[in-house]
């Protein structure tokens, strides 16, 4: 079921009234019905379900019938840092991530980026959000991820905790592969370093080692920049991650 985002102030104990823009989009868009279920959250620590009980010219009102934690959310925490593509690949990238699970995109202007957002990065960012907003809802996630403005490789990694393990994806490594760095992740909180359409210089390449990060082989064959980043949050939702059955503790 889809999930629909409100602040928590709306979160009422048994009613919830849904007004402006999203009253729009359920009543006039998906055509929402009285007697419907629907799910919302807070985004942060709420996940309500309900049954719609009454639609006006101005309002939807929704009878709550459970309050619990967030639901759809991984046991873990990945950030992707993900150097700018061309064209409109970042929004591929940024939806199918939220999709999988990922918790932050942090998009990074590398030394061999083909695209320099010369100022435009703020817009950019937004669209982007707005993007990781709608697959959250449509996916029927408990929480929205967040995507940065774009920055350069440093201040990304100046930006993640010191328990976050970086697993480095390295077309120049050949020794260790995904599987096995995340075999031996202990920490709730890993983040996945995806390089451009030239790679990452050897510049690049030596901070990230530098700064804690494994240089791990994703195989043989040579991933395009928007594969690569859904095929490892992919792997680590396999690995680590949910996928599971309903009801596997």
């Amino acid at each position: 079921m889809a999930t629909f985002f409100l602040a928590a102030e709306q979160l009422g104990e048994n009613e919830i009234n849904i007004e402006g823009d999203l009253y729009h989009h359920l009543a006039n868009v998906l055509r929402f019905q009285v007697g419907d279920p629907i799910h919302c959250s807070d985004g942060k620590s709420i996940c309500i379900d309900g049954h719609i009980a009454a639609i006006d010219k101005k309002r939807i009102i929704v009878t709550v019938h459970r309050r619990t934690g967030l639901i759809g959310e991984a046991p873990l925490f990945v950030t992707l840092i993900q150097c700018l593509p061309r064209g409109d690949k970042m929004e591929l990238i940024v939806r199918q991530t939220t999709e999988l699970g990922v918790g932050a995109v942090i998009p990074v202007e590398s030394d061999n980026s083909q695209i320099r957002l010369k100022g435009k990065g703020a817009e950019k960012s937004q669209r982007w959000q707005k993007v990781a907003d709608a697959a959250a809802e449509q996916c029927g996630r408990g929480r929205i991820p967040k995507v940065f403005a774009p920055c350069s490789l440093e201040r990304a990694l100046d930006m993640l905790g010191n328990d976050t393990e970086i697993v480095f994806c390295y077309e120049k490594e050949n020794a260790v592969g995904l599987r096995e760095k995340l075999l031996q992740v202990k920490s709730g909180s890993i983040a996945v370093l995806i390089g451009p359409e030239g790679g990452f210089s050897q510049r690049e390449a030596d901070l990230i080692v530098d700064r804690g990060g494994v240089s791990v082989t994703m195989g043989p064959r040579i991933l395009r920049t928007e594969t690569a980043g859904t095929a490892a949050l992919a792997a680590i939702m396999y690995e680590l991650g949910d996928w599971r059955g309903m009801f596997e503790n």
